[in-house]
């Protein structure tokens, strides 16, 4: 195994960066406190990973630009995508800081005894992590951010496999975006709508052995946001694929455009569904990508095939 402390004392610097960076600029205050207990610990953690490194005569960089930019770059998540998934991601590395350790400790002769002990109390505290960081998840209620996630990449899916196929047929821009803006208007209803019921169905059910009218009315508030939340991230969604032809651009300029809009928002959607899932984002990302892209030129054939077969075109 090519072991390397010093690339685990990078990592823990990284960690305690992050950790005390965010907490620096979080307003939250037992989101603060709890990230720099956090970091605080990390710092520890380091200190351990540069004894290893010295005692094998490993060369040992302190924390520079590289580490500091790392660590700027989760504050800046922060910033566009909120606390709760940020928390989220932070969860993701606790855990495979914890598989990587343990592979660590597992590997004979690797480590003597002491470092072992060492390397378990670093797991310990990293498993500690782990959970504080899922409290903390639940503390925060992620679960109106996934509503607005699943909601965009619905959204861009759909609208862009209409607009592609569209295209295929209309030759005026502005029709083809008109076309893409009356799916994306009943694809806004219809997601609301489907929010307001099965929410207004769920809160009944929780409360059906005794629904007062302040329970119903709060079933009611509680059906309306997420109803609010699933048609308003659906209607963003809308965008990225019809804009081109909305600005004016078409033939195969436009389709291009919105393809590239549409890929590039589908991978930052997918990234985000990977941190809320728990699977590596940028894999996610990809795959949401590539479903989205494959969607769009099925539907842009088929209405290529509707053009050059049912003699449906609208050319003028």
């Amino acid at each position: 195994m090519n072991f390397k402390p010093e690339k685990e004392y990078s990592h823990e610097n990284v960690d305690a960066l992050t950790y005390a960076e965010m907490a620096k600029k979080e307003k939250d205050a037992p989101t603060a406190l709890l990230l720099k207990r956090l970091a605080a610990v990390e710092i520890a953690h380091a200190a351990f990973w540069k004894k290893i490194a010295e005692k094998r005569g490993r060369n040992i960089k302190e924390p520079g630009l590289i580490e500091k930019t790392k660590a700027k770059t989760y504050v800046l998540f922060r910033k566009f995508f909120g606390l709760s998934l940020s928390i989220k991601l932070l969860e993701l590395h606790e855990v495979s800081a914890i598989k990587e350790y343990t592979e660590l400790w597992n590997t004979p002769g690797l480590l003597d005894e002491d470092e072992k002990a060492l390397l378990e109390k670093v797991i310990d505290d990293e498993k500690e992590h782990e959970l504080a960081l899922i409290n903390e998840e639940l503390r925060v209620n992620p679960d109106r951010v996934r509503d607005v996630i699943y909601g965009i990449s619905d959204a861009l899916v759909e609208v862009l496999a209409a607009v592609s196929g569209f295209a295929g047929v209309l030759a005026k821009p502005l029709i083809v975006a008109v076309a893409g803006l009356i799916v994306g208007a009943s694809g806004t209803l219809s997601m609301g709508a489907g929010a307001y019921v099965s929410t207004k169905s769920e809160e009944e059910a929780k409360e059906s052995n005794a629904l007062t009218d302040s329970k119903a009315e709060k079933s009611h508030q509680s059906a309306l946001l997420s109803a609010a939340t699933t048609s308003a991230s659906y209607l963003i969604g809308v965008f990225p694929p019809v804009l081109p032809y909305a600005v004016g651009l078409g033939g195969t300029i436009a389709l291009l455009s919105s393809y590239l809009a549409s890929a590039a928002s589908l991978f930052v959607v997918g990234f985000l569904v990977g941190i809320v899932s728990g699977v590596t984002p940028g894999h996610k990302g990809g795959e949401m990508a590539a479903i989205g892209m494959g969607a769009a030129l099925a539907t842009h054939a088929l209405g290529l095939a509707a053009s050059a077969y049912l003699h449906v075109s609208v050319r003028r």
